[in-house]
């Protein structure tokens, strides 16, 4: 259910009125006074929930990445998983030199945000991608893709993607040492 909720913003209209007195010359006993001016929230929390939610990383144990979908040494910070508003669910993921993800796909897509170090991406079928701090990636739905460190270096990324139907991702191979490290 959504509610509409109007707040009067204290001193806003006062503060309104007076910046209008400046600029046109005129005094406060010249105008009438201004009505309070209002703001609209569209939507609100159910009765008893907490309109808004802070996880401290202390609260969120980072776990070593699964050999079945990992190769090498991986780290997850799980940052924060589908609710009840939104289907997105986002960790940061660090790779250390050589580590990488398995084959796999997003239903709904996936973004990566680098932060740290160098990295490898790459879409099947197409030649591997260098990705560093600051670069952002985009892997359309159902795009068969792997991503992970370069051979010398380690990599972080978050990585932000959307849940379909109880899924987030399909798993696939693993990359094999040729074609992580095949420049072509």
């Amino acid at each position: 259910m959504t509610t509409t909720i109007r707040r009067t913003v204290p001193g806003l209209a006062a503060a309104t009125l007076a910046g209008a007195l400046l600029l046109t010359g005129c005094s406060a006993e010249d105008e009438p006074a201004a009505a309070p001016e209002t703001t609209e929230t569209t939507a609100s929390p159910a009765p008893g929930e907490a309109g808004i939610d802070v996880s401290s990383a202390d609260e969120r144990e980072a776990t070593a990445g699964d050999p079945e979908t990992f190769t090498g040494d991986v780290a997850i910070q799980p940052l924060y998983d589908p609710n009840d508003a939104s289907t997105g669910g986002a960790g940061q993921v660090t790779f250390q030199p050589g580590a990488r993800t398995a084959w796999h796909s997003h239903p709904a897509g996936q973004r990566l945000i680098v932060t740290d170090g160098t990295g490898w991406v790459q879409e099947e079928g197409e030649d591997r991608i260098t990705v560093s701090a600051g670069d952002v990636v985009w892997f359309a739905p159902g795009v068969k893709h792997w991503h992970g460190a370069t051979d010398g270096e380690a990599m972080t990324h978050i990585a932000v993607q959307d849940t379909i139907d109880g899924s987030n991702a399909e798993w696939m191979e693993h990359v094999s040492d040729e074609q992580y490290l095949d420049q072509a």
